[in-house]
């Protein structure tokens, strides 16, 4: 079962690599409010799920993520021209507590640091879509909730991953809360 919540725990740290999230019905986000610092205040998940076919037997639980010791913050700038991008600069990380709870098993919890959450990049907004693009690799996230002094992203997660022979699938939908 360490194997099911490492993988877990690799799992959804491509979230914050490889994520992005249906766009149903788009609403029009005021993009003037993006510019500025922003610091991560939590990560947490909704609705975690995990599977995985173990020495021949189907195994399915639950997961959650959340946060803690959080040093990590964006300072999004909007360009001057429009010839160039948005561009965004990350510091500071924090410690990702995933915890996996499978019937039968007493719950498996890891605690991870993540030392450059953000990364440094380029930004856009389309509707209620936020993309940001590091080193070639575009992630969007819906903006669920945007304010001059708040903004929540989320990221649904649906995904395969193999580690070590063990291919598991993790669905669930994760939260970023930033404040300035």
């Amino acid at each position: 079962m360490k194997k099911l919540s490492l993988l877990l725990f690799l799992a959804t740290t491509t979230l914050f690599l490889s994520c992005g999230s249906d766009d149903d019905a788009p609403i029009v986000i005021d993009e003037s409010l993006i510019p500025g610092e922003w610091t991560l205040t939590s990560t947490r998940s909704e609705n975690g799920r995990v599977s995985a076919t173990v020495q021949g037997v189907p195994v399915n639980g639950d997961y959650s993520i959340s946060g803690k010791d959080y040093t990590a913050s964006i300072t999004f700038t909007e360009a001057t021209a429009t010839d160039e991008p948005n561009t965004f600069t990350g510091a500071g990380g924090f410690t990702l507590v995933a915890t996996v709870t499978i019937p039968t098993q007493d719950p498996i919890e890891v605690e991870e640091v993540v030392p450059d959450f953000f990364g440094t990049g380029e930004w856009t907004v389309s509707g209620n879509q936020i993309t940001t693009t590091v080193q070639g690799e575009a992630i969007a996230y819906e903006i669920v909730a945007l304010t001059a002094q708040e903004m929540t992203l989320k990221a649904t997660l649906n995904e395969e991953q193999t580690f070590e022979g063990l291919t598991v699938t993790v669905t669930g939908d994760q939260f970023i809360v930033l404040s300035k």
